[in-house]
């Protein structure tokens, strides 16, 4: 092309021989219009997918994340469930069980209909006794016939405590806890005997502490716990289940369900106390042996984020212990770049304690900025009332924080990325193994239910920021149940003073009922 020459062209690329199904494409888009069609059902086709949600911010950089990139990176997560990818290697040919599950806590917002037959299929995926097939392969997969797996993660169905919650209050449609789903080896159940299913695996291979086993692995699959460790990260996560189910089963008017899981959280809780606690922070777990991981009697892994985290966000950890947790993290596991995974990083230990020790300080689990995990610790800081450090570490986080700095991230500055080199790294800051990531979801969820704290409820919506002081307010607009909503914040020029506007009605809640909803709705908050 000469200077200020421009031309048209289109790549056409699909499934099929090129000499046969090639040539009968491009014959069709040669015709008139066709191609301008084309285009515009292309572009239509995704703006209805990315257009639940848009806002508008004083941050450019989190408008740029939270408008396109961030959604648009969760779908790809959901539709591809890592099986695309071109580093993960072995058991991809199908969808892997946990991460699958995690990503339809954020493709509920964007693509409904999807995220409920998703849903389904990984609840088909749930055998008899509430584990779980590591890896559910959608073309054969035959639910009421499939084999046991020779091994079991104990994290696997509890992510259905984030995931089937969200759905149902994304879609209004309580009525799903009745739906009767099979297993995927034997009988059926409702969904909600199926959640039930999923808390009694994890009650009923408890090691010497009464706390969870970790199994083959506890979403850190470089902890070598055994089977019969234990795992104080998923003890939080069995904390948060049974709170979920707690509220579920009085919805459902089930006392005897609700009781039963009162008293079970009641003896995990006692547990949790008196073995997990160690003076600043929650250790990570016990091996099979007593050795203890994330302990300060720890040389190397003293403290890892994620017991941390989940310590607040599963309403264990309140107040004062929320406060002093939050501290060690700060401390210890805060960088620029984000909060690392653990620390100090694995030099000595055995790989045979920890497998972390085969990567360099620094990188993947031993000590790096593990993006899936970032999420969880702004979940934390925002339920603890911290909303300018919630702000911060998403802001150390969020890809387009980076566009200016290539030579240092070296990924895309559009789209999250499954780790970052820490600190103890050669080269901090340097992004690894971007796209297909678990850390999409979160980075989406926290953006939208968390920071701008447009939430979905069984009841209605929920309308409760988190945004940093430095901000005046915000404009959104968020498409929920079929229904507009235009969302506008703003600060007050009075502390502690909150008056929710709903349609020209005060709201003495952050609660708007659903029985008040209009096909368009106007929403001022002043905060």
């Amino acid at each position: 092309l000469k200077p200020a020459q421009s031309a048209n062209f289109a790549i056409v690329f699909g499934v099929g021989q090129a000499k046969k199904e090639g040539v009968k494409a491009i014959k069709e888009i040669e015709k008139k219009n066709s191609l301008k069609n084309y285009l515009l059902e292309i572009k239509n086709h995704w703006h209805s997918r990315l257009a639940s949600l848009e806002a508008k911010t004083p941050d450019k950089d989190f408008n740029s994340m939270v408008n396109m990139w961030a959604p648009y990176n969760n779908l790809m997560t959901f539709y591809w469930s890592r099986t695309a990818s071109m580093i993960y290697a072995g058991e991809r040919d199908g969808l892997g069980f946990r991460d699958t599950v995690q990503d339809i806590i954020g493709a509920s917002a964007l693509v409904l209909e999807e995220a409920g037959k998703r849903l389904e299929l990984m609840l088909t995926g749930q055998l008899s006794n509430g584990g779980a097939i590591p890896v559910v392969k959608p073309f054969s997969h035959k639910p009421g016939s499939e084999k046991e797996p020779n091994h079991y993660r104990s994290d696997d169905c509890l992510w259905f405590f984030n995931a089937v919650p969200q759905y149902v209050k994304e879609s209004g449609n309580f009525e799903f806890y009745k739906k009767i789903l099979p297993y995927a080896d034997k009988r059926e159940d409702t969904v909600f005997k199926h959640l039930r299913r999923a808390i009694e695996f994890n009650l009923m291979r408890r090691g010497s502490h009464g706390l969870p086993c970790g199994l083959t692995a506890d979403w850190n699959d470089c902890l070598k716990l055994g089977e019969k460790g234990e795992s104080v990260f998923v003890a939080f996560q069995l904390r948060l289940a049974l709170r979920e189910y707690i509220e579920i089963a009085g919805r459902l008017f089930e006392t005897d369900e609700e009781n039963w899981a009162k008293k079970e959280l009641e003896k995990l809780d006692d547990n949790i106390e008196k073995y997990c606690w160690d003076g600043e922070w929650f250790i990570r777990g016990y091996r099979f042996d007593g050795f203890k991981f994330g302990s300060k009697e720890s040389a190397e892994g003293k403290i890892f984020v994620n017991p941390q985290s989940w310590a607040i966000i599963s309403g264990h950890a309140t107040g004062e212990r929320a406060e002093k947790i939050l501290k060690a993290v700060e401390k210890y596991l805060s960088t620029d770049y984000g909060v690392m995974l653990c620390a100090p990083p694995y030099v000595k230990t055995d790989p045979q304690v920890c497998l972390a020790r085969l990567f360099n300080p620094g990188l993947k689990e031993n000590a790096s900025i593990f993006n899936h995990v970032q999420g969880w610790f702004v979940m934390a800081q925002a339920l603890n009332g911290k909303n300018d450090q919630a702000w911060k570490h998403l802001k150390a986080v969020l890809p387009s924080t980076y566009n200016d700095k290539a030579e240092i991230r070296k990924v895309e500055p559009y789209v999250v990325c499954q780790s970052t080199s820490s600190k103890f790294s050669k080269n901090p800051g340097t992004g690894n193994l971007s796209w297909l990531s678990g850390s999409a979801v979160w980075n989406y969820y926290v953006m939208t239910n968390v920071i701008l704290g447009i939430k979905p409820h069984y009841d209605g919506l929920e309308i409760n920021p988190c945004i940093p002081s430095s901000w005046s307010g915000f404009t959104a607009k968020r498409i929920f149940r079929n229904c507009e909503f235009r969302i506008t914040v703003k600060r007050s020029s009075k502390k502690q003073e909150k008056i929710l506007i709903f349609n020209e009605e005060k709201i003495d809640s952050n609660l708007i009922p659903a029985s008040k909803f209009l096909k368009i709705n106007n929403i001022t908050l002043i905060m």
